[in-house]
């Protein structure tokens, strides 16, 4: 069957995928700008390569995007002590843009980080061949068939770790996907599953995957985050206020948002909003600005602490400080569900806030953990977030038991990324199975 499948993916379904990227890369800058980044990407490996140490195991690590790379970190962290270098590949440019802007730091150890190559074969045998990694793990969902097939080939040890397969994917409900996947979960020495649910779809792909429910690490690294962050100061008007926050928010969400935020406003004179856009655009900057014109509106950028301060709406105009804002607000309010899928919610209930988002959920298994235990709230509408979030806003103590009985559930599910790298280490450190 693989032997079928890499005829079909190498000859039809990946000439067909690289011509459709192009396509859509006329009408979508962000798909553009990822192929354009990796413009002079073997250049910028052969040099990073010069740091390299032969002596030393490579653990190679590949994500899609910047949530992944939060559930990469931990691992690496993992290895921080044992003379390990490591490479960083991802898909997306929200990852570039996340390691950019500084929110996640390395360490040193991290000795390459750039995107992955186009997942062409002649690309799987060149970049294997420069990197020679002692281990390849792949987090979360983003394997790419040719990659996969060839280091198999060599005999180089993959993992996939945090493994999500959602209800209803392709990879597991269509039987062509079932029967391409099963090539890939096949070529994996071991495979860690966020949930009982993603093992059990991956089974159903291949019944012989050596496979276990360890957890997600990006609760280790929300975790870590939280407990290393320092939290911006606010200035007094908005430390003694109740405030809410609109964390990775899209215009989808800010239509939901505007009526319920506007009527709080006028009616809790203590209310405060922060609200952060995923993209913060100046049109949807000025968006925002428009929708809560009759109030007085700052801009992180501005740094002007005396507007600030008569402030009743914070923009936050920048990359990279969302995680930071959630440390004081009382309320959150995560967006992208009412677009490709919610946004991270670990953060805001690693501060113990109490979260609402809209419907759709199901992309993020502890969305759905959290909803089934009535400590997230998933909206459909306006109405529905008025009547669900305004008892919160007018009795904050309320808000705060709900927000704590989360982070106790967060907390409780800490150390996946222990057990994961516990699957990787035997083949780093033990020259016998390298």
């Amino acid at each position: 069957m693989t032997t079928f499948w890499k005829l079909i993916y190498r000859f039809i379904l990946q000439p067909l995928l690289i011509q459709l990227i192009q396509q859509q890369a006329k009408k979508k800058p962000h798909l553009k700008e990822a192929l354009d980044g990796r413009i002079g990407l073997w250049e910028r490996m052969d040099e990073a390569l010069q740091k390299r140490d032969w002596n030393l195991p490579l653990l190679w690590l590949h994500t899609a995007s910047a949530g992944e790379i939060l559930q990469a970190e931990p691992i690496i962290r993992q290895f921080e002590k044992e003379n390990v270098q490591f490479v960083l590949t991802y898909t997306s440019v929200n990852a570039k843009r996340w390691l950019e802007s500084g929110s996640t730091k390395l360490p040193n150890s991290v000795i390459w980080k750039d995107y992955l190559p186009i997942d062409s074969h002649f690309n799987a045998l060149r970049i294997l061949a420069k990197l020679q990694p002692n281990a390849l793990v792949y987090v979360s969902y983003d394997l790419w068939p040719n990659l996969v097939w060839e280091a198999q080939r060599k005999g180089i040890p993959q993992f996939l770790v945090s493994a999500l397969v959602h209800q209803g994917s392709w990879r597991h409900s269509n039987l062509i996907g079932r029967s391409l996947f099963s090539t890939i979960y096949k070529a994996m020495k071991e495979i860690a599953a966020i949930s009982a649910g993603d093992a059990q779809r991956i089974l159903e792909s291949y019944p012989e995957s050596t496979i276990k429910v360890a957890g997600d690490t990006r609760v280790d690294s929300v975790l870590s985050r939280r407990n290393g962050l320092n939290a911006p100061d606010l200035p007094e008007t908005w430390s003694q206020a109740n405030i809410l926050i609109g964390g990775s928010i899209w215009p989808a969400d800010l239509a939901c948002l505007r009526a319920v935020l506007l009527d709080a406003l006028e009616e809790l004179s203590e209310l405060r909003i922060i609200l952060v856009p995923h993209e913060p655009t100046g049109e949807h900057i000025s968006e925002i600005q428009e929708v809560f014109s009759r109030y007085p509106i700052y801009l992180w950028s501005q740094c002007q602490e005396e507007e600030f301060a008569k402030a009743r709406v914070l923009i936050v105009d920048e990359i990279g400080i969302l995680s930071s804002l959630y440390a004081k607000a009382n309320l959150a309010f995560v967006g992208g569900a009412f677009t490709t899928g919610v946004h991270n919610i670990m953060e805001p209930a690693a501060f113990g806030l109490p979260t609402f988002f809209g419907p759709r959920f199901h992309n993020y298994s502890a969305a759905i953990r959290f909803v089934e235990n009535k400590l997230a709230h998933s909206v459909r509408n306006s109405e529905e977030l008025s009547l669900l979030i305004m008892p919160l806003l007018e009795e904050p103590a309320k808000a705060k038991e709900l927000g704590l009985r989360a982070q106790s559930l967060l907390e409780q599910e800490a150390g996946a990324a222990q057990q994961c790298a516990e699957l990787v280490r035997p083949f780093l450190l033990n020259s016998e199975n390298t």
